[in-house]
């Protein structure tokens, strides 16, 4: 399955939000299979998770946009999702797979430059903190460079950027070798979350991938 560039990540808040569902559906058109939407909540619960995958499972399939749900590969089962994005010190790649059934996605969060076996190796890395982020106070953002380091032991790897990723950074980003961006703030506190979508799809999307 193609990995979309352009990937939207929640948190708590954001999934506490009484119009989030309408706020994901905006999202999920405007990009269409271009976007994943990953519903993370660290401290949500499985069945916020799982109501909220459950109200945007249809959106997904209606608009081509990947749904991920972050750690819980049993929400993922249930409501036969796209896949997981798995933390960095989660559920092995290898043991989540198992689980899963064929064909769906497994990512993982990397923060370091490791190289990763192949039985690791997950089809999608979301690799961060790249700039300084109010999700992550008093942490200096490692660059872009970062990405560079970690494509160099893991070529061929999708690595997406995230972590303070604004509109005036994506070139940066993209040029060290990234395969897309994932946003928080940047989408979910816009007003309108498809326009953003499609300013950040602009910028990162070559022409011959639109």
């Amino acid at each position: 399955m193609k990995i979309p560039r352009l990937h939207l990540v929640t948190n708590d808040r954001v999934l506490a939000d009484a119009g989030f569902v309408s706020r994901a559906t905006s999202a999920m058109e405007a990009g269409g299979a271009r976007v994943a939407l990953h519903l993370r909540g660290p401290e949500s619960g499985g069945r916020v998770l799982w109501e909220h995958g459950r109200a945007l499972a249809s959106v997904a399939s209606r608009t081509g946009a990947l749904l991920l749900v972050n750690d819980r590969v049993d929400v993922a089962r249930l409501l036969e999702l796209d896949g997981v994005h798995l933390p960095e010190h989660g559920l092995p790649v290898s043991e989540a797979r198992k689980l899963l059934p064929d064909g769906a996605i497994v990512g993982r969060s990397l923060h370091g430059a490791e190289e990763l076996d192949d039985a690791e190796r997950p089809d999608v890395a979301l690799v961060g903190t790249l700039f300084t982020t109010p999700s992550h106070p008093g942490r200096l953002g490692a660059g872009p460079g970062r990405i560079t380091r970690v494509r160099r032991v893991n070529p061929g790897l999708p690595l997406v950027g995230i972590g303070g990723v604004t509109l005036d950074r994506v070139d940066s980003v993209m040029a060290a070798g990234a395969h897309g961006v994932a946003l928080l703030r940047a989408v979910w506190d816009h007003p309108r979350p498809g326009e953003s979508v499609a300013e950040y799809l602009d910028a990162i999307q070559p022409e011959e991938d639109a």
